[in-house]
């Protein structure tokens, strides 16, 4: 049981990374048959090899042996009145997340200097003034500041197509 519960996390934090089995195979320095075999959860795996999957995934033992949480690294956000779509370097625990949403709250709060420490704004007026991308952008920088997190927000572009 918790062989297939450590291959099935091993699977979605590779994955969740955009790494094939190929190209994960060199950067924990285990082979690809063996990835394949642990992430099935048909080959037991040593302490050692753990560690080499935890900091090729960027994640701690603990969080790799957490199987409780799900693995969550994009959410929509909106600034602004638009929405965008987060996407960040590593699982983003409900902790985390409502980390995010207060920043970005707090980023049109005219008591609250939230950006301001990240831009070359000196009012928030003026901050009012950057296009939503901008503020995004400050945002992104604001996350990692605070929270040591690599961020990237994304516009939803929705494109429609009518056939006749």
């Amino acid at each position: 049981m918790i062989k297939q519960q450590l291959g099935n996390k091993i699977r979605e934090l590779r994955k969740a990374r955009g790494y094939s089995q190929e190209q994960f195979a060199p950067i924990c320095g285990l082979d690809r048959t063996y990835i394949a075999g642990v992430e099935s959860g048909k080959r037991n795996i040593t302490i050692e090899n753990a560690q080499k999957l935890a900091n090729a995934l960027n994640v701690s033992m603990a969080e790799l042996f957490d199987f409780t949480q799900p693995i969550h690294k994009t959410f929509i956000v909106t600034i602004n009145g638009e929405e965008f779509i987060l996407e960040a370097s590593k699982e983003l625990t409900p902790e985390i997340k409502e980390e995010i949403e207060i920043i970005a709250r707090l980023a049109f709060d005219e008591d609250d200097s939230t950006l301001l420490e990240v831009s070359d704004c000196d009012t928030t007026d003026e901050l009012l003034e950057l296009s939503v991308f901008d503020i995004a952008g400050l945002l992104a920088k604001k996350i990692e500041s605070d929270l040591q997190i690599s961020v990237t927000f994304k516009p939803i572009e929705l494109e429609v197509t009518i056939n006749y």
